[in-house]
């Protein structure tokens, strides 16, 4: 009876050796299978920034100007005999826009003028409000 009682003993510890040994491996290969995903991760973003630059590169005015004209489009850059001039009137001297806004006021009316300061808002404040800005110093 003691040699049944040993080997139902042996038969049990054996099957939960057999059982945890079993896990054991099943966690090792889960290991092995994340390495491998985790691999994957990092090749798929280093392809994903090659990717990125390719992208910036081919959408570059360089890039874009050099196969325009690779192309037969018959686009060209121009040279100094393409180059047509115009004659504007040329900027106002100072001078001359302070005496165009003397003549402007000296055509408004004493009415109009009374009806321009009735208009006319302004805002100003009581106090001298200061305010600091953490990038500056005190």
């Amino acid at each position: 009876m003691k040699l049944s009682k040993i080997l139902q003993l042996l038969s049990i510890v054996t099957i939960l050796s057999l059982i945890y040994i079993h896990m054991q491996m099943q966690i090792i290969q889960l290991a092995y299978e994340g390495k491998v995903k985790e691999k994957r991760i990092i090749d798929l973003k280093e392809d994903n920034g090659m990717m990125a630059y390719n992208i910036s590169r081919l959408k570059s005015a360089n890039h874009l100007g050099g196969r325009l004209l690779s192309e037969h489009s018959g686009l060209k850059f121009r040279d100094n005999g393409s180059i047509v001039q115009l004659v504007t009137a040329g900027w106002q001297s100072e001078v001359e826009d302070d005496v165009a806004k003397e003549n402007a006021q000296k055509k408004i009316t004493p009415l109009m003028k009374f009806f321009s300061m009735l208009s006319q808002a302004e805002a100003r404040t009581t106090e001298k409000v200061s305010l600091w800005k953490p990038w500056q110093r005190k």
